[in-house]
């Protein structure tokens, strides 16, 4: 005689984990690092072409920063604009970074509505955008669709499409040993922006960590370049909310150059969840909560399923939208990128969850199968079933009148979870899934609803290291 499903106990590395979910401070900036590639005769000096994201991640070609010289003019009174191509590998364009650094001014900062300019709380220099160029891209190089899916706040209604305008805002150049930024709070330059984006350019560099905060909560970005790392020359980029608190602190040598660009809501869409190796998972400040909980070991090395509602609407059953995980955004797609970071088998699908009218009948057969009935299940199933695909299904396996219809009807369109699924959100967003037809003393149509959930699988701890 089999038990019925037993409940999840309470483990306090789920709970913990649990906890940080639903009080929603874990995804307020995101960050990543996109590799130099070595420049060829044809492209050098222009952005490269993008690579496919299933193969490496995508590169950008060195980047030419060109600025017009304060004071300075030809005989014939045109500006004179100098340029200078980083990394700085040669001579010339080590000599010209100098001479940006000079052309900068010191950077001010902004307090109850006024510039201010203070080397005890800020120790920076400045370049406005109508001074300078840079061929660097932060959409050819994905950037921003990432920061469209992570970051972007939802308009009113699922549907509305979203994206991302990034508009250069400043080059900033903290240089060594004093160059630093005491914590602030940006001031949004329109009621549609929503965050900042920073990128630090290969400048060799000691220091400078960006601190981001939100909610008691803190991520670090190290961006430190040194000359005697073995490791390929790569540009560095986070991206935070404007409410954020945030901090550069001391450059100890060197000089930490950035672009930053403000980022504001705007009508689009992108699809990138999944593929884009331009995101660092590692950044988001939830990845620590999880590698945390896993490390944890939470089923004391019996393997479980553990299952994330999907906190945002999404168009899952409709054959005209992108599928899922291409179009997950948020929180959906913060988990999603960690657990696979992280090597953990991960799925999205449509779930139900067997009527509880359904439940206590099928659990009297089983328990108490005298009739021999072939249809029976050996075991009591698991109360959630998994759908098989995405879209609304007619069920047409005949009437649904029986404890049996309805056992089968799920087989049909889902399969039974193999175990309990230790649930770490609610659901929220329910969708139109299966429709039949039911008899009781008359023929009616019924329909059920599914939600989306991502299912994590963490396995034994045996096949785990066999594998």
């Amino acid at each position: 005689m089999s038990s019925p499903e037993p409940e999840p106990q309470a483990i306090p590395a789920l709970d913990e984990l649990k906890k940080i979910l639903a009080e929603e401070k874990h995804l307020y900036a995101c960050g990543g690092r996109i590799p130099i590639a070595t420049p060829t005769v044809e492209s050098e000096g222009e952005a490269s072409p993008s690579t496919s994201f299933s193969t490496r991640p995508r590169q950008s070609a060195p980047v030419t920063i060109r600025w017009d010289m304060s004071g300075l003019s030809h005989a014939d009174d045109s500006p004179c604009r100098r340029k200078v191509t980083l990394p700085a590998t040669q001579k010339a364009d080590r000599d010209a970074l100098s001479g940006l650094i000079k052309d900068c001014q010191p950077a001010t900062f902004g307090l109850k509505g006024q510039d201010v300019y203070d080397e005890t709380y800020r120790k920076a220099l400045k370049m406005n955008p109508d001074a300078f160029c840079s061929t660097f891209d932060p959409y050819s190089t994905g950037i921003i669709d990432i920061v469209a899916q992570m970051l972007l706040p939802s308009f009113g209604h699922s549907t509305t499409r979203r994206a991302v305008d990034a508009k250069l805002y400043k080059l900033n150049i903290y240089s060594g040993p004093s160059g630093m930024f005491k914590a602030h709070v940006d001031t949004p330059r329109s009621p549609t922006q929503f965050g900042s984006l920073v990128v630090c350019l290969p400048v060799e560099h000691r220091g400078g960590q960006l601190k981001v905060r939100h909610q008691g909560e803190e991520t670090t970005f190290d961006w430190s370049m040194l000359a005697d790392r073995d490791e390929t020359m790569h540009i560095e980029w986070a991206a935070f909310y404007s409410d954020c608190e945030h901090e550069v602190m001391h450059v100890s040598s060197g000089n930490r150059l950035t672009l930053t660009y403000n980022l504001f809501a705007v009508h689009g869409a992108g699809r990138l969840t999944g593929n884009s190796l331009t995101l660092d998972p590692t950044r988001l400040p939830l990845y620590h909560a999880i590698e945390r909980m896993v490390n944890q070991d939470p089923f004391s090395g019996n393997g479980g399923t553990l299952g994330f509602w999907c906190s945002h609407a999404y168009a899952y059953n409709d054959s005209q939208e992108a599928p899922l995980p291409a179009t997950l955004k948020g929180a959906d797609a913060a988990i999603w990128e960690i657990l696979k970071a992280l090597g953990i088998h991960v799925t999205v699908s449509p779930i139900l969850k067997m009527d509880d009218d359904i439940r206590p009948y099928l659990k009297e057969r089983v328990e108490d199968n005298k009739y021999n009935e072939k249809w029976v299940p050996a075991q009591m199933p698991s109360q959630w079933i998994i759908g098989k695909k995405f879209g609304i299904m007619a069920d047409r396996g005949g009437s649904v009148e029986e404890t049996r219809d309805h056992y089968k009807m799920y087989k049909r369109w889902g399969s039974y979870s193999d175990g309990p699924i230790y649930w770490l959100t609610t659901p929220t967003h329910a969708q139109l899934q299966l429709i039949y037809v039911a008899y009781g003393n008359e023929a009616r149509a019924k329909a059920l609803y599914s939600h989306c959930a991502i299912l994590a699988t963490l396995p034994p701890k045996d096949s785990a290291s066999t594998g």
